[in-house]
């Protein structure tokens, strides 16, 4: 069967991501021929691109993954579902014959109101997919038979077969990387070529959708095979500088310690960088020596706020000396940093919001250039999302109506706080233009500008 997977639009004005999810997929269909296609990389032409590919590759099925809704950050183009829509409605306009099935984070978040709302998605695939997908394409005229599958009925009433079982993550083959070319995504402003070490977060963040997709158990993947994928990446492919797309990096401590020792044992040439936690516990110094030697060049954190107060209110497990922890073990490894920001989060008041001023101070005042000033950019109200806890408080405060899809995005951001917070931002992002601006006339780099 000839499978043609689709990554439609991630934003239209964000960076390029390597579709990941989509490579792992391709490694698992081995009796059939597969070819991957990112829409990102034709954006000024993209459906005419996507319309020759199609007609070229000849496809039985298109997989597309819907990757994601609206992004809440200044200059950006905030609305995906358009642009995901008009690609699967061209796509069944070109192939009415050929069925199409979606899936990826933003379908299995939205999964009921995409198939409502998108009539040409013939079946969608919630959640992890590797070994689901193969199987359902040895079943396309009976996907009842597979767990975890939205499908239409002969009336056209769309049907779920049922929660799947957690995908056997250690089984899995490395995704193939020979079906999308590298070198785009390299010359992105930010790294955007990323290798999965586990999957699943144990943490408990009220507004966090992940642990719907994933769970809440870590699965880990063995440390020797994920730096055989890191080696294959900088051997076969040229690639320096990617991303450990983990929920979180260094829980537990010791899984990432093992990784950064097989990189120095192999002696491997690269830079990356990953999320991270925040508790003094999850960060110890043979970590972060570790770190170091193996190449990490960015500790990115997503606090989301700094009050003790607040960090309870948004169940993290760190709190506010944590944070002060961050910016301490930081400048003793000389390491850069960059962090997120929630504002007017619940429970928000002005001291709260002080707090977290004052904090970026404290790190730029500490760290100096290795904070990174696009953290600036990072402070946004909460979007909500549905199936997370943040979700039930909305509904039950009447921030959002009950029956809201959340498609349309909507923030928690409520009373006269918004306006504080959207003093804060346009601060923010005056700052960080005007300093980018003059780096740029410099003519220095990228990096240098968030740096500084």
């Amino acid at each position: 069967m000839r499978v043609l997977l689709v990554q439609a639009f991630t934003a239209l004005d964000m960076e390029l991501v390597y579709p990941l999810g989509l490579a792992y997929l391709a490694a698992h269909l081995e009796n059939h021929e597969v070819d991957i296609f990112d829409v990102n990389l034709h954006r000024e032409a993209p459906y005419e691109a996507l319309e020759a590919r199609i007609r070229s590759f000849g496809p039985d099925v298109i997989g597309i993954s819907l990757r994601n809704m609206k992004v809440g950050m200044p200059n950006l183009h905030a609305d995906d579902f358009e642009p995901q829509q008009k690609a699967v409605q061209l796509i069944k306009r070109l192939v009415p014959n050929v069925k199409i099935v979606a899936g990826g984070t933003a379908f299995s978040l939205y999964s009921e109101t995409f198939m409502k709302r998108i009539p040409q998605i013939d079946i969608g695939l919630w959640g992890e997919g590797e070994h689901r997908f193969r199987a359902l394409l040895d079943s396309l005229d009976h996907p009842e038979r597979i767990k975890g599958i939205y499908y239409r009925d002969v009336r056209g009433e769309v049907l779920y077969t049922g929660t799947p079982p957690g995908e056997d993550w250690k089984g899995l083959k490395h995704p193939r990387r020979d079906l999308v070319p590298h070198e785009p995504y390299l010359k992105s402003s930010f790294v955007s070529v990323g290798v999965q070490a586990k999957r699943g977060c144990s943490l408990h963040c009220i507004h966090c959708s992940d642990t719907f997709l994933l769970g809440h158990r870590v699965r880990q993947r063995d440390p020797s095979d994920v730096v055989d994928e890191i080696e294959s990446l900088v051997k076969d492919y040229g690639v320096r500088q990617m991303f450990m797309c983990d929920q979180i990096f260094n829980i537990p401590p010791g899984h990432a310690i093992a990784i950064c020792q097989e990189i120095v044992r192999r002696k491997l040439d690269v830079r990356w960088s990953a999320w991270f936690n925040e508790h003094r516990n999850t960060l110890p110094d043979e970590l972060m020596v570790w770190l170091k030697k193996a190449g990490c060049g960015l500790l990115s954190f997503s606090p989301d706020h700094v009050d003790d107060r607040m960090l309870k209110n948004l169940d993290k497990n760190f709190r506010h000396e944590d944070m002060l922890y961050t910016v301490q073990v930081a400048k003793k490894h000389g390491m850069d940093v960059e962090y997120s920001f929630f504002l007017n989060s619940p429970g928000e008041d002005l001291r709260s919001l002080w707090a977290v001023v004052k904090f970026l101070a404290h790190a730029r005042a500490e760290l100096g250039p290795n904070l990174r000033l696009f953290t600036l950019l990072m402070m946004q109200p909460i979007r909500i999302y549905p199936h997370t806890r943040l979700h039930e408080l909305a509904r039950e405060t009447g921030l959002v109506d009950r029956d809201h899809e959340l498609v349309e995005g909507q923030f928690w951001n409520p009373g006269a706080l918004q306006y504080a917070v959207a003093g804060i931002q346009a601060g923010a992002s005056t700052v960080y233009g005007a300093r980018k601006k003059f780096r740029e006339l410099r003519g220095t780099t990228f990096d240098s500008v968030v740096r500084e």
